[in-house]
């Protein structure tokens, strides 16, 4: 039998409001919502319990949830929602099941106009772990879309209890900038895509490839630059890693060396040229503790002609090659994008595209060089690190399937597979 501990010692989690018995959450946040209609300074207004979504937030630890719980002021501005933070404490054997609730307000104008939204906090440890699916339901809101975000390493599909969250959720969210072993981890995801075909997919590190994937197109919308498009051939692409031989995890929670960014960028402009894996080769080489890769390639014949970013294909090919190699760098995050470089060849002339952080961390330089005549060079803000309540929202505007994203996930699984 599980132990509800609400109203015994242990605990306590200042941020997460009062302990309480799980069957008391509805009674504890009307009590809230009256107290704070009560209270002259917050205006009537947050009398209205107004929610648009149900968002469960999995975390390995209390100190990842605390995390959490910060990001959500800066995501409240923009979602109204009830949240559930979920604490699965693996560390602990004894059953338990311990709960808290909150009411968590911000000023929208003034202290005169307010919005809040409903914060519950489960942290289960034990057998009650399996249960933890069944004992949240029941504070999920009816007839609204669950949005499920699990922070940290995605779990084997046959774990029951991501299994059983996965079944009630509306979208899942992860970010990969956090995986451990990005290649086990990204395989995962790919096969959780035909595991959960009801449930859509989201990683926080596409948003982050976002500014980067219009950048590239952005070279091609130029008229005298779009018949390269079809004779590009090499594909270069930097990621930053931390000046360290061995595997870490820094204390922003990011891991080094991640190339999820990079491989995602990667699999993205190959699936857009109509790229294929070259057979027969020795030339592939995967060096994961180092997070290079370099791949041979087959492309279709430029002469057939070009869609945007993408090629219709042909019977006749010529090779090109995909690399990604680490850049050791301090000053910025591990995993970020550090150079995308595509080599194109046109009626004997070459064409370089690049985009590059150089001095400037939060700026790229993007350049254009055809023959020796460099004939296009700017500056462009682009931040090493969005803020994660920025990532998160745009994720949780979204209300079908990226298929974009799915499909290049499933991309970067056939490049491991080679």
């Amino acid at each position: 039998m599980t132990n509800d501990t609400a109203h015994g010692p242990g605990i306590r989690l200042p941020w997460a409001g009062k302990m309480v018995r799980i069957d008391e959450v509805e009674q504890r946040l009307a009590t809230l919502w009256s107290m704070s209609h009560d209270n002259l300074r917050t205006g009537a207004n947050v009398n209205v319990r107004t929610s648009v979504l149900n968002l469960i937030i999995c975390t390995p630890d209390i100190e990842t949830a605390s995390r959490a719980s910060k990001v959500l002021r800066d995501l409240a501005s923009t979602h109204l929602a009830r949240v559930t933070i979920l604490v699965l404490n693996r560390g602990e054997e004894a059953s338990s099941m311990s709960a808290w609730v909150t009411l968590r307000c911000f000023s929208m104008i003034s202290d005169l106009m307010r919005h809040c939204f409903e914060q519950t906090t489960l942290i289960a440890a034990g057998s009650a772990i399996r249960a933890a699916s069944n004992m949240l339901q029941p504070i999920l809101k009816p007839d609204l879309p669950v949005y499920l975000w699990w922070i940290g390493d995605p779990p084997d599909s046959s774990d029951p209890t991501f299994q059983n969250l996965v079944e009630i959720s509306y979208r899942i969210i992860f970010d990969s900038t956090g995986f451990f072993q990005p290649e086990q981890h990204l395989r995962t995801l790919a096969a959780l895509c035909d595991a959960a075909p009801n449930s859509a997919l989201s990683d926080l590190n596409w948003g982050r490839i976002t500014s980067w994937r219009q950048l590239i197109s952005q070279f091609f919308d130029v008229p005298e630059y779009r018949p390269y498009l079809a004779g590009i051939h090499t594909i270069e692409i930097e990621h930053a890693v931390a000046p360290l031989a061995q595997p870490v995890r820094t204390a922003e929670g990011d891991v080094s060396p991640n190339p999820a960014r990079a491989l995602l960028l990667g699999a993205w402009l190959k699936d857009r040229l109509g790229w294929s894996l070259a057979e027969g080769t020795s030339k592939n080489h995967h060096y994961t503790a180092t997070g290079y890769y370099h791949w041979e390639m087959v492309r279709p014949n430029p002469s057939r002609g070009t869609r945007q970013l993408g090629l219709t294909r042909s019977r006749a090919a010529s090779n090109a090659a995909i690399t990604i190699r680490p850049r050791p760098d301090t000053e910025v995050r591990p995993g970020s994008l550090s150079l995308v470089r595509l080599t194109s060849t046109l009626d004997n002339k070459q064409a370089t595209f690049t985009i590059g952080r150089e001095d400037e961390p939060d700026h790229v330089h993007t350049s254009v060089e055809i023959g020796t005549d460099l004939r296009r060079q700017h500056v462009v803000s682009l931040p090493t690190s969005q803020q994660e309540h920025e990532l998160l929202h745009e994720e949780l505007e979204i209300t079908t399937h990226d298929y974009l994203f799915e499909q290049t996930l499933k991309e970067v699984t056939g490049l491991f597979d080679s």
